[in-house]
């Protein structure tokens, strides 16, 4: 799991702030949290071997703020990623050039929020905070197979 973010740019950092609440979850040693500043191309050597690939962000989808949006990246209709300002490559750009090297990505799902906020400063929005919850259950479910935890709400 890639958690992308900069938290000295209030709603970019929605990514740092899931990977400080999934370390304090007990999620085996089968699930990997990564934080970065930026998502660019070292991102592929980062993931090699894993089966499944979880990047969470802030995403710009053009939904209201705080919204939640959860999609396999690089499906047929799933949407075109600009990560908001701070960012030097997107989610587009590294799955095209994963494809023009042959190297094999697992599927890539994202868990993002819509910020409400990228200017400087500390602490997620209200809105984004609001979504929080909601974001963090998406990012569980999605690793819940490797946790060994099945449906169970523990942690």
């Amino acid at each position: 799991m890639v958690c992308v973010g900069n938290p000295l740019m209030r709603d970019d950092g929605f990514g740092i702030e899931v990977a400080k609440a999934l370390r304090k979850l007990n999620l085996g040693s089968r699930v990997v949290v990564l934080e970065r500043q930026t998502v660019d191309i070292s991102v592929l050597d980062s993931v090699k071997g894993a089966s499944k690939l979880v990047i969470v962000d802030a995403v710009k989808s053009g939904r209201p703020p705080g919204s939640v949006v959860k999609f396999v990246a690089g499906a047929p209709r799933s949407p075109v990623l600009r990560v908001p300002l701070s960012h030097e490559q997107d989610l587009q750009d590294i799955l095209a050039l994963a494809k023009e090297t042959g190297t094999r990505l697992p599927q890539t799902v994202v868990v993002g929020v819509e910020p409400a906020d990228c200017t400087v400063g500390k602490g997620l929005s209200a809105k984004v905070m609001g979504a929080f919850p909601h974001a963090l259950e998406e990012v569980r479910e999605e690793v819940k197979e490797y946790t060994g935890k099945g449906n169970t709400d523990s942690g």
